[in-house]
């Protein structure tokens, strides 16, 4: 008997869908809810953290899928990019709060709040689940309530390029820095409750840069949390499997896209969509072949 392929085994249910961090990955996520819709394939609830956060909002908000990849494609650097060299060096004075970011974010914000068609989580048409990383008390966090822009925003606060996000007094930096792809996180929430399976789309972090020059130092940082946040994923999928949930990976190792580079960003879109759709056309992976698949 042959085994059923990965869409045969969503096809029919209720199913959870994880997007990972990534840089600049939301290209990548677009394609991969291409993919879905190309399937018939609805997820039941989305989590998500960095890019992947973003796109898991405006998916879990009912944004049609065309609307979306739109809304993508049609950004510039200039949507986003408000650096503010002279609050970085009042920050960084003695009694300044600190710097923390290039960006001060406030482009990014009002874009968030212009175009994310639901105001807050209770709003939403799909179950979401977002986490951040809580600078002020060293904590991952999981958002599930409140306003949707400002923790949108905070799980995407890329450290170093944008300055950490307030909330409620706290500071936040993106998500990605303490769960890399929250399929433990959504499995525990409320939404995660009646799922019959988590599907996740990992975009792999790269690494094997050389620690050479001024910045050695932040590489080795670097690389060394880039340890930390695979690992955590690999437990977290090892945690799953003995709780007897399905978890699905598909991995897409996507072409480099950048604030100067983001006219590669259809190209990582079209990789992704393909990516998908070559998982759903074969039986699931293992475990171990879906971890093999993330280095």
């Amino acid at each position: 008997m042959t085994t059923p392929t990965l869409k045969e085994q969503l096809q029919g249910r209720r199913f959870g869908l994880v997007l990972s961090a990534g840089y600049f990955g939301f290209y990548g996520h677009a394609g991969f809810l291409q993919g879905l819709r190309a399937a018939g394939l609805v997820p039941a609830a989305y989590a998500g953290t960095s890019a992947g956060g973003m796109v898991a909002a405006y998916a879990a908000c009912g944004m049609a899928v065309e609307d979306f990849e739109r809304l993508v494609l049609g950004q510039t650097r200039a949507a986003f990019w408000d650096p503010d060299p002279v609050g970085i060096l009042r920050a960084a004075l003695p009694g300044g709060a600190g710097a923390t970011g290039l960006l001060k974010g406030a482009r990014f914000r009002e874009l968030l709040e212009r175009t994310l068609p639901s105001p807050d989580f209770g709003s939403l048409a799909h179950p979401l689940v977002l986490v951040g990383a809580n600078l002020t008390r060293g904590t991952p966090e999981v958002f599930t309530r409140g306003a949707l822009a400002p923790r949108v925003h905070a799980t995407c606060a890329y450290p170093g390029l944008f300055r950490a996000v307030e909330l409620d007094g706290e500071l936040y930096w993106d998500g990605g820095l303490v769960d890399k792809a929250p399929a433990l996180a959504l499995h525990e929430s409320a939404a995660g409750r009646g799922l019959d399976a988590l599907l996740v789309h990992y975009l792999p972090s790269r690494a094997g840069a050389r620690l050479s020059g001024p910045f050695a130092y932040a590489k080795g940082i670097a690389a060394g949390n880039l340890a930390l946040r695979h690992a955590h994923f690999r437990l977290q999928l090892q945690l799953l499997q003995a709780r007897g949930v399905a978890v699905h990976v598909v991995v897409s190792h996507l072409p480099a896209v950048s604030p100067r580079r983001m006219e590669v960003g259809p190209e990582a879109l079209k990789k992704a969509r393909e990516d998908l759709l070559a998982a759903l056309a074969r039986p699931p992976r293992s475990l171990e072949e879906g971890l093999a698949a993330e280095r």
